[in-house]
């Protein structure tokens, strides 16, 4: 993550946006988990604001997956 910080978002928020737009409710966790990296990332080269911008559009996006947004509810902070 320290090497490649770009690769890791990009990466991670790629396998975790299939799995939200797919609606597959069963790997949520997964999906939250890959955002949690990539939120490691972000913070890591000082882009929280750039996290906080793509979270708050994660949560209008699936307003309506409810095991999602309480999922989504835990990365609200670090």
């Amino acid at each position: 993550m320290s090497q490649h910080p770009d690769w890791v978002i990009s990466n991670a928020r790629r396998r975790a946006e299939s799995i939200m737009n797919e609606g597959k409710a069963k790997y949520y966790q997964y999906a939250v988990e890959w955002l949690m990296m990539a939120r490691m990332a972000y913070q890591q080269v000082g882009r929280q604001q750039e996290w906080q911008r793509y979270y708050g559009e994660l949560l209008q996006q699936h307003a309506r997956k409810r095991k999602l947004i309480n999922l989504l509810q835990a990365l609200k902070h670090p």
